[in-house]
């Protein structure tokens, strides 16, 4: 009895100590509670980068289970247009309606745009706290909604077997070379040529735009434009750079040059307020936002990040600053997004569009079948 009486009072004594040494308020980690959340759910809905196809989100249940230990379905589907999808949102989010999705991703931009017209459309996440050991903190901009999961810096593709790196245009200026007609091919969006014209001045490159397209330049969209480069019909467009991914993939030969900057466009990844499944949500976004995500988006929707290696985004970005060009992450400077969502850019891009209805050039519109 004495015996058994010392054994309590031994083991209650342990118990009691080690209470005692435990830090006060501790309570799971955050990225822990996330977790027990989404084991619950089961389940989450997303609109992801449109070259994602469907049968990869089995992947991606896949290594989530693996790195979390979670069962998740994910249901994807692609997203087409950033501003319907932003328009269709704020409809739910105004009229109550529970959000077609927990995870969508925006541009900047649209974020901002959609936070003016619905604020609190959002979920405000510390990210931070959720994000893996190995997750590189800079996908997280100051004061943005979510991280960034995707990159797409704009310039110059080009093919090196009839262009040396050498000789290869640094300045958008230097495609209106006589020794370049009719071999470029420009995008037709007027956006991209109105942010374009904030950055460098907009005299000068309207002035750059007119004199390339009286050099016989084609303008299109980026895949009819593409189309003609597999073709040989153009050696260089000015382009995203995950075309040198999808030349590069087709066996073709393809490198590329930023021109006078480095436009650096990042795809953010945001939870819907009064999201079905918000733990899911936040789960699949800290994966694609870490290591693991990048090789993911590389290999399964030929998405790169300039946030880690060994993608073309991240290449290009370190060849950019060997070179000395500028580089400008547009969708962390607050002057060029608040000037996309001012009224004088719908002017600026109406004079773009006058420059391609009066400057000559060619229009390409129809896609070309390709082997």
């Amino acid at each position: 009895m004495l015996l058994n009486r010392l054994m309590v009072i031994t083991l209650s004594a342990m118990l009691f100590l080690g209470y005692l040494l435990l830090p006060v308020g501790t309570t799971a980690k955050p990225l822990d509670q996330v977790i027990e959340g989404a084991r619950k759910e089961g389940t989450v809905s997303a609109k992801l980068r449109v070259t994602i196809a469907p049968k990869s989100m089995k992947r991606l249940e896949r290594e989530i289970k693996e790195k979390f230990g979670v069962d998740l379905k994910i249901i994807c589907e692609p997203g087409t247009s950033m501003p319907k999808d932003a328009a269709v949102a704020i409809m739910e989010y105004k009229t109550g309606v529970t959000p077609s999705f927990d995870l969508m991703h925006f541009h900047s931009g649209h974020i901002l745009g959609t936070l003016q017209t619905a604020p609190g459309i959002f979920e405000t996440v510390d990210w931070k706290s959720l994000f893996t050991e190995d997750t590189n903190p800079e996908v997280l901009a100051e004061n943005a909604t979510g991280p960034s999961y995707f990159s797409g810096g704009q310039g110059l593709l080009y093919n090196p077997t009839k262009i040396s790196a050498a000789e290869v245009p640094k300045v958008l200026g230097d495609l209106s070379d006589p020794k370049w007609k009719g071999k470029v091919g420009i995008m037709g969006y007027t956006g991209s040529w109105a942010r374009w014209a904030f950055v460098k001045g907009k005299d000068k490159i309207f002035s750059e735009l007119r004199a390339i397209l009286k050099n016989d330049a084609l303008r299109g969209r980026y895949m009819d434009l593409f189309n003609r480069y597999m073709l040989g019909e153009i050696w260089m467009m000015v382009t995203k750079a995950n075309y040198i991914q999808m030349a590069q993939d087709k066996g073709l030969p393809a490198a590329f040059q930023s021109l006078d900057y480095l436009d650096v466009r990042e795809t953010q990844l945001v939870i819907r307020k009064g999201a079905k499944h918000p733990n899911a949500a936040r789960l699949v976004a800290v994966y694609l936002a870490s290591p693991a995500g990048a090789k993911f988006m590389l290999e399964e929707g030929a998405a790169g990040t300039l946030f880690y290696p060994g993608n073309y985004e991240h290449d290009i970005l370190s060849q950019t600053k060997k070179q000395g060009i500028p580089i400008i992450f547009t969708e962390r400077d607050m002057k060029i997004l608040e000037f996309e969502a001012s009224k004088e850019v719908k002017q600026w891009e109406k004079e773009v569009k006058l420059i391609f209805d009066t400057g000559g050039g060619k229009i390409q519109t129809k896609k070309k079948k390709t082997k």
